[in-house]
């Protein structure tokens, strides 16, 4: 008994269908739930720590912003820098002390303040008073002869307009560049007006907010915020990108515009000057948020955005695939486990019936069966032993009876036999009597006139008779060799034939469709050739072949030209040529493989070039194709030559030739 054939059976094959039906419908259905809502989950979670992230970051940078506006809260309550601006002439000794406790105020300010890069002081008029910048580690003052008037400057109209104590903010660049010192390049400038003891503006009072404050809340990595974040001025231009390392392998630092990167859609929505969320870009998630520099003033902001690659979330769903990948493998085999189980339970004991009704079908009729399962399987076996005994009893019965019958039944199979014989004769003598009838009676009628004859000594007329009776005898002959001839199958030997005489017979089986379709049928036979060794019957097929599929892709108008000669190294050719739509390259090695074909379904099998190809061969030759997409097809039979004129072929196929 074959254990295998107890656990891997129809039953096993039913039961694992059925399982895995049962365990991977749902399976698959909730997984492809469980995978979409993971996707959403990962979308929500990375959402929100963009945000966060967003958030954080700009508020960081106001916080800066704050700072700044109390540190020139600050300058401009110093003592010191309200006597300077109230002091009158440029050289008094008052002048000269006050400026130097200024110059040390300010010197202080820069070195115990991060996030300035400068700081300044002009009087009324616009004069520059003191003006104290960092470079490098340095801290400089400009030289009394650099000092110049900036009435007209920016922040100091900017600064004058201001209502009482306000602040003017002024960005002194779009963006920062990749080169510069971060730390002494001055981002914005934060200016106000100071005023006298009788409350008149008396001068104004500046400090410059470089970027490195910015930057340190951008870059910074810590608990609350462990991504970077990308700050853009209100124009688009870059002052922080993080991104850009990612990218393009640059440093993050570096000139560029925010709508070099992304579409016009997402560029719009993050210089809105609101804040918001992007979720339906392609590629990614973006979090964004506008900082203004003045409550109140919302003509310049910057903007602090995220983003999160949807590339990301591919080896965390890759991960879950995986996961699940396992989970299926394991249900699969606990299926073909389970259903092995139940099908050598169920099958053990069908076994052990379906051997007892073989030994049955081998007459061995003492054959019982012992199964003890307690189920339907054991009435099954019960009412099979009650089968047996019957059966045998009858069997017994039964020899007798034959055995008697049996010379009654040989004597009426040899009637039945002769009478078959005759059926079969009198069957071919009906088939063949028409044709046989007539030489018959003109052969009994001739030698009625041959006894006349010889009766009358007449013998000279006998020789005429005779003519007649052998030509008639040979005519009885031809019909007999005709029917043995039919009943035989077509031969596959070589024999010696002429191409052109077989290409000519085929192509006036198949001139007429062609002219009725409008294409001209041009031969090019070359008289003279040697005769070729090949199989008749299967050439004829194979030039039909390749001139119905030429007629097949040929449009009206087109012509089919059949050209034979030698191909160069004694072997003949014959080359069918057309001006259909061709053959494309890619599908060129494939046209001879089996049921291969580019026509409609129910136009072709895909057998013929396979079988001409194959017939070709067979003969010791070989068939090329060339062909051009929208010019034509050019298909070569190669033959050999017969074997008077012996020659040496390669039927290894070459470049463009059948494989």
């Amino acid at each position: 008994m074959n254990p295998f054939r107890l656990l891997y059976n129809r039953i096993w094959k039913k039961l694992t269908l059925a399982l895995l039906l049962v365990t991977f419908l749902p399976i698959g259905y909730f997984q492809h739930q469980n995978l979409n809502a993971t996707r959403d989950s990962i979308e929500d979670r990375e959402t929100r720590r963009i945000f966060q992230n967003t958030l954080t970051r700009s508020k960081e940078i106001e916080e800066a912003f704050k700072n700044v506006l109390s540190d020139v809260n600050y300058l401009r309550s110093s003592l010191a820098i309200e006597f300077l601006v109230n002091v009158p002439g440029r050289k008094s000794t008052g002048m000269l002390y006050w400026k130097s406790l200024v110059e040390r105020e300010f010197y202080n300010f820069l070195s115990l303040r991060t996030g300035y890069s400068g700081i300044g002081l002009l009087d009324e008029f616009g004069n520059e008073k003191l003006v104290m910048f960092k470079s490098g580690d340095k801290i400089i003052i400009t030289p009394p002869g650099k000092l110049v008037n900036r009435l007209t400057s920016t922040y100091y109209v900017e600064a004058a307009l201001q209502s009482g104590y306000g602040i003017a903010a002024i960005p002194m660049y779009s963006m920062v560049s990749s080169h510069a010192d971060v730390s002494s390049q001055p981002l914005i400038r934060f200016a106000t007006k100071m005023f006298s003891r009788s409350g008149k503006p008396s001068g104004v009072v500046y400090a410059d907010l470089d970027s490195s404050n910015v930057m340190r809340a951008l870059k910074r990595v810590s608990f609350e915020g462990k991504r970077k974040a990308a700050m853009v001025s209100q124009n688009g231009n870059y002052i922080y990108n993080p991104f850009k390392a990612a990218d393009t392998g640059q440093e993050p630092l570096g000139e560029g515009n925010i709508s070099n990167g992304y579409s016009f859609q997402v560029v719009a929505q993050i210089l809105s000057g609101r804040t918001g969320l992007i979720t339906d870009d392609p590629d990614y998630i973006f979090a964004f948020r506008p900082i203004y520099l003045q409550s109140g003033n919302k003509d310049f902001y910057y903007v602090v955005y995220d983003r999160y690659p949807r590339s990301n979330f591919i080896p965390e769903m890759d991960k879950l695939k995986r996961e699940y990948l396992i989970g299926l493998t394991e249900a699969l085999f606990l299926c073909l486990f389970v259903a092995a189980a139940v099908s050598y339970t169920l099958t053990r004991d069908l076994e052990k019936l379906r051997q007892g009704v073989e030994q049955i079908r081998q007459q061995k009729l003492d054959h019982r069966l012992q199964i003890r399962s307690g189920d339907e399987i054991e009435s099954l076996a019960n009412a099979y032993n009650m089968m047996a005994d019957f059966l045998q009893e009858y069997s017994q019965s039964l020899e007798n009876k034959v055995e008697e019958r049996s010379t009654h039944i040989k004597k009426v199979e040899r009637k039945l036999m002769q009478a078959e014989k005759l059926a079969a004769i009198g069957f071919l003598a009906a088939g063949v009597a028409h044709e046989i009838n007539n030489p018959i009676s003109i052969l009994i009628t001739r030698l009625e006139l041959m006894q006349k004859d010889i009766d009358k000594g007449k013998t000279d007329a006998m020789k005429k008779d005779i003519e007649v009776l052998l030509n008639h005898s040979v005519r009885i002959g031809a019909i007999a060799t005709n029917l043995l001839t039919f009943s035989r199958s077509a031969s596959t030997e070589l024999t010696d034939a002429d191409v052109n005489e077989i290409a000519e017979r085929v192509l006036s089986l198949i001139e007429v469709p062609i002219k009725k379709k409008g294409i001209t049928l041009l031969r090019k036979l070359e008289p003279g050739l040697p005769r070729a060794s090949l199989n008749v019957s299967g050439i004829e097929q194979v030039i039909y072949n390749v001139v119905h599929n030429a007629f097949q892709a040929t449009e009206t108008g087109g012509t089919i030209t059949v050209k034979s000669g030698l191909d160069g190294e004694g072997g003949i050719v014959l080359e069918v040529r057309d001006t259909g739509h061709g053959i494309k390259p890619e599908i060129l090695d494939h046209i001879f493989e089996p049921f291969f074909t580019t026509k409609e379904v129910g136009s072709g099998t895909g057998l013929g070039l396979a079988i001409s190809y194959g017939l070709v061969k067979d003969t010791g030759g070989f068939i090329n194709v060339e062909s051009k997409p929208g010019v034509g097809t050019v298909f070569s039979i190669h033959l050999v030559r017969a074997s008077k004129n012996p020659i040496l072929a390669d039927t290894t196929p070459q470049q463009g030739e059948a494989k």
